[in-house]
């Protein structure tokens, strides 16, 4: 007995991408931004965002986030001249920023919550042998 799938009207589907862009320092730096803001993106539940991170040397700060010219569209800075943890942790400092954005949950600034989870998602992360 063969049974028919059912029609194309009875599937209820969903699109949703994401995308990352991954400018500046050098290819294992690249490699291991987008894999780390891949990961936070899973694991902040983020949905049908763009990021685009720039890796540069030292200005005034490690990193910095704020939203695109597009909506759901977020520009993410990291110094490139860190210590592997302090890079890593960096990037997750500012998907934290991209998590309060998108869910529009901030106390003060965000920085607190930031600091708080930077390092600790950034220890989970290695953990889980994501980088």
């Amino acid at each position: 007995m063969h049974c028919a799938p059912p029609p194309p009207s009875a599937y209820i589907m969903e699109y949703i991408m994401n995308t990352i862009q991954v400018k500046g320092g050098k290819k294992y730096q690249k490699d291991i931004a987008e894999e780390t803001v891949w990961w936070c993106l899973g694991y902040f539940d983020i949905d049908d965002v763009n990021i685009r991170v720039k890796i540069e040397p030292y200005k005034d700060c490690w990193g910095t986030c704020s939203e695109g010219n597009k909506e759901q569209s977020y520009d993410i800075t990291v110094v490139n001249n860190q210590s592997l943890r302090d890079f890593i942790a960096t990037v997750v400092h500012e998907m934290v920023h991209v998590k309060q954005y998108v869910k529009n949950r901030w106390k003060g600034d965000g920085e607190e919550e930031a600091e708080r989870l930077q390092y600790k998602l950034t220890d989970k992360l290695w953990k889980e042998d994501i980088i």
